[in-house]
């Protein structure tokens, strides 16, 4: 244990970037044995369990290099202020997408509805189904803000600058979601080049920018709870709020989400004048731990 040990803290100090893509790598095995070989989605609706597996890792990355929680912007400074910047801020984003939807459709007649639904995985249930969604959320938005946020970036920004660390991450960020655009080919969602390219933009892309929009809230604010609440609350609301016209429901999710990126992304000039205003400390790369800091293993 004591060699495994020196050998991540040895290549997350000296090469922090390679340390954080192989986090990662260890986390996409995980994922992909989730959704290709034991397909929890087709059972479950969620793939709960490399979810898990993934914070777990980050867990163990974490005791390796000698970090903890705080280290990832899990910690209780301005944690008020944080939490309502991301959650006002996408609150505001997804009720303009929503209204951008169904003013754009209103031809069709559409109307909103609760609705518990799983769209990656196609399956749908009562409130019990919508739980089940919520938790899924919430831990998923810890693992996946404590991978490509939390951890990433501040070991980027020890090579990088702000923005390229902030759209490496992203792009990762949007890369890791593309496993879906296979599962859907293999199970005959997407069978022709058309709908393959297409599926692989809508995974790609709306993922990319997201991670933009959570990324930047993480570094102006030095907290992982900012981009946190925004990833669960996001996630959240997809999941139980639907558009119903004639033509099928959720039809116009490209238009939500477009006017909802729009908004977001206009809106991290309002987080980085509450962050300046606010003076909450931008986060910072790992440094090195000192000697005396490591704890005796």
């Amino acid at each position: 244990m004591r060699s495994i040990a020196r050998a991540v803290r040895s290549l997350a100090n000296q090469r922090p970037v390679a340390a954080a893509l192989a986090l990662l790598g260890a986390a996409l095995v995980f994922r992909l044995i989730d959704i290709f070989v034991l397909r929890l989605d087709e059972q479950l609706g969620e793939i709960i369990l490399s979810k898990s597996v993934g914070f777990v890792l980050i867990m163990l990355f974490l005791i390796l290099t000698d970090r903890t929680l705080r280290d990832i912007g899990l910690h209780a400074r301005a944690f008020g202020v944080s939490v309502l910047i991301g959650a006002g801020i996408t609150t505001f984003a997804l009720v303009v997408g929503y209204a951008v939807e169904l003013l754009v459709l209103r031809p069709d007649n559409p109307v909103l509805q609760l609705a518990a639904v799983d769209p990656k995985a196609g399956l749908s249930g009562g409130w019990l189904f919508a739980l089940w969604l919520v938790l899924g959320n919430v831990v998923n938005s810890f693992m996946e803000e404590g991978l490509f946020r939390g951890v990433m970036i501040p070991l980027f920004l020890t090579r990088m600058s702000f923005w390229r660390a902030n759209w490496l991450q992203a792009v990762l960020f949007g890369a890791w979601h593309l496993p879906w655009a296979l599962k859907w080919y293999l199970t005959g969602i997407l069978d022709t080049p058309g709908d393959i390219a297409i599926g692989v933009v809508t995974n790609f892309l709306p993922q990319l920018l997201l991670g933009l929009i959570w990324g930047y809230m993480f570094l102006k604010t030095g907290s992982l709870w900012t981009s946190w609440i925004a990833h669960t609350l996001t996630n959240t609301v997809l999941n139980v709020l639907h558009t119903v016209t004639e033509s099928g429901s959720d039809v116009g999710m490209s238009l939500r989400m477009t006017g909802y990126s729009i908004v977001a992304l206009v809106g991290l000039l309002v987080v980085r004048y509450l962050a300046e205003r606010l003076r909450l400390p931008e986060a910072q790369p790992w440094p090195r731990p000192a000697p005396s800091q490591a704890r005796p293993r």
